[in-house]
């Protein structure tokens, strides 16, 4: 009930029944899943009620949250044998969503939009059927569309569109292109917000707003005269038959329709979508070369990792296509080679054979093997990016239009709120993607994370965790991305590497501050005092690696007095640690090898661990065999062994 559909399909003359359903929570939310299995089983009884009543001899099942409760109901009246109708499933996307993959095993007939669908059902019982698009956009008449419009030919019309719900990102995004298309010469844009207000966006009212705030429309300025804003197109393949360029989401439907009418499009998909379909068919349609795609991009709101679409980018691929009748062209060939038009009579065909009982002719097709998706499994996704970048030689050298791809899939899990995550998080894979993909822009983004101190519910603090961004998740972006990106010596890392090792409550993450710190390799006195300070962390392991840290940048020669409290210290690994960083600082000529010298047989050279090498005596003789070999030392190494 209250969506379009309560406009829409009466309007069409059908008759409209009502079910309970709800999208399954993506965020953490008990009351969010309990409100959706209750809304799912009374969704179940109230479609009981209305097959048994209206004894369908075919269920068309189109996948979504909202089919949901009617398939589960008939198939159980099935199971039952109250009901011997027939299931017709329909796959729009080439990748089959969680509800089509189960139904699938129970329906008669499968047909999907694209022959990769295909792959994921029982190949008996599937037909290739296209999508069924309406009858006004096989007969478009460009002349007159732009005749009732009240445009003459020599205008570019640029369509905006972001679904029949509205799109947020869209709609601000655009607004704020608008600067850049009121100065071109002969541009009439059309941009339908949409009508629907919900979950505390009203798309008319914000876009006015923003518009107020840009001035369009004041000092006697009429953006009549070039920018027309409706909240509904009831007439759409008007303004299809007039576009020259579309801008518009990836749902299939919209796809469809736009590579029918051969449309120039920038596709925008929803980066939320079910099994992220949406960037999955518009990819798929990019790589013939029909369409152009604009990812939304993780950004930091202030509070949280949202995701939003950068305008500049936007304009440009706008006035990209604007400018090039040639690339328009091109594009609209391969758009309209791409999509059948005759998918309504073919699933209409394949419906009613299977009302009437025939068997369907049995297929042979041979699914092309390019990659249909990402693996979903966060650690094979990992393990897929660092293979293709081994493969390709480097980041550098993967294709850019996959390379955007990637990228857009660590912003898709930088910004995921979905509480059903497995152990390691999609945010932690989407933060390790940015470092393994050189993903710069991102940097400010995890700059922000690192520094975010919102704390969580009590409930979660008992559980362990501190802070909204997970302390797992922040090790990852020093530990990880930063090393990855190379960026741990730029002053803005570095300030806030210094403030993590002394400010943040979770030790690996102070631990991990500390390495990079000495890694980065850059000498300062900031740097040393920080460390040093470090030294007296409660975490042996921050300490240890401060130990290390401060033998690669450290400048002080007195620094092996701070060290020597060490030379006796419980732990080996610590001793393991200054033996090491005395390596350093003579390599590097802070400290005088003779001092080193005199010290070299205060080191307790014991441990207790069991491997069959010792690395702590190792390290002893290699820093003794150092002593002796410096270039002012007169030291005899028989003298410095002994003492080892």
């Amino acid at each position: 009930r209250n969506k379009l559909e309560d406009r829409v399909v009466p309007g069409r003359g059908y008759s409209l029944r009502y079910v309970r359903s709800r999208p399954f929570p993506r965020a953490i939310s008990v009351i969010n899943l309990g409100l959706f299995c209750l809304n799912l089983v009374l969704g179940v009884i109230g479609a009981f009620a209305i097959l048994l009543r209206f004894r369908p001899d075919v269920v068309i099942g189109t996948g979504g949250f909202v089919s949901a409760p009617v398939m589960f109901a008939f198939c159980v009246l099935r199971k039952l044998g109250i009901s011997s109708g027939k299931i017709f499933l329909y796959e729009p996307n080439s990748h089959p969503g969680l509800l089509n993959h189960v139904v699938g095993r129970f329906a008669d007939r499968i047909g999907v939009a694209f022959e990769q669908a295909g792959r994921w059902f029982d190949m008996r019982r599937v037909a290739i059927v296209g999508y069924p698009v309406r009858r006004e956009f096989l007969q478009l008449d460009r002349i007159g569309a732009r005749q009732r419009l009240g445009f003459g030919k020599e205008k570019h019309i640029l369509i905006v569109v972001g679904g029949s719900q509205g799109s947020r990102a869209i709609n601000q995004a655009f607004v704020d292109v608008l600067p850049r298309m009121r100065i071109r010469e002969n541009l009439v844009v059309i941009h339908v917000t949409g009508p629907v207000s919900g979950g505390g966006y009203d798309p008319v009212a914000d876009t006015q707003q923003r518009l107020d705030e840009l001035g369009l429309g004041a000092d006697g300025d009429d953006p009549s005269d070039w920018y027309i804003r409706v909240p509904y197109a009831e007439k759409i393949e008007d303004l299809y038959a007039a576009a020259d360029v579309v801008v518009w989401r990836g749902g299939p439907a919209t796809l469809i329709e736009i590579n029918v009418c051969g449309l120039p499009a920038v596709v925008v998909p929803l980066s939320s979508s079910s099994e992220d379909h949406q960037a999955i068919n518009a990819r798929e349609l990019q790589k013939r070369g029909a369409v152009l795609v604009v990812y939304q991009e993780a950004a930091w709101d202030g509070t949280e990792v949202e995701t939003k679409i950068d305008s500049s980018k936007l304009a440009d691929a706008i006035e990209g296509l604007l400018d090039s009748p040639d690339d328009r062209r091109r594009m609209s060939v391969a758009a309209q080679a791409i999509t059948r038009h005759d998918g309504l009579e073919t699933i209409c065909s394949e419906i009613e054979n299977l009302a009437a009982g025939k068997r369907p002719l049995p297929l042979s097709l041979e699914f092309p093997l390019g990659d249909v998706k990402l693996p979903s499994d966060p650690n094979e996704l990992i393990k897929y990016v660092r293979d293709r970048i081994t493969e390709c030689g480097g980041v550098k050298n993967i294709p850019q239009i996959e390379l955007a791809y990637l990228r857009y899939q660590a912003d898709r899990l930088l910004s995921s709120h979905e509480w059903y995550e497995i152990p390691l998080g999609k945010r932690n894979v989407g933060v390790k993607l940015v470092g393994y993909l050189k993903h710069w822009d991102r940097l400010d983004l995890l700059l922000s994370i690192l520094q975010d101190r919102q704390a969580r519910n009590a409930f979660d603090r008992l559980l362990g965790g501190d802070f909204i961004h997970p302390g797992i998740l922040r090790r990852n972006i020093v530990q990880i991305a930063f090393r990855e990106l190379g960026v741990a010596s730029e002053p803005a890392v570095e300030k806030i590497l210094l403030q993590t090792l002394e400010r943040d409550p979770y030790f690996e993450v102070r631990a991990a501050a500390a390495a990079l710190s000495g890694e980065a390799g850059k000498a300062s006195d900031m740097v040393e005092a920080t460390l040093t300070k470090a030294l007296s962390d409660r975490s042996k392991r921050v300490v240890a690696n401060s130990i290390r840290a401060l033998g690669m940048v450290g400048l002080r020669s007195d620094l092996i007095d701070t060290l020597r409290k060490f030379y006796q210290h419980s732990d080996w690994q610590l001793r393991h640690a200054v033996v090491i960083t005395l390596q350093n600082l003579l390599e590097r000529k802070v400290i005088d090898p003779k001092e080193v010298a005199i010290d070299i047989d205060l080191i307790l050279a014991t441990t207790p661990n069991f491997d069959p090498v010792f690395p702590l005596k190792q390290s002893l003789i290699k820093l003794a065999q150092m002593i002796t070999t410096a270039s002012d030392s007169k030291i005899s190494e028989s003298d410095v062994l002994h003492r080892v």
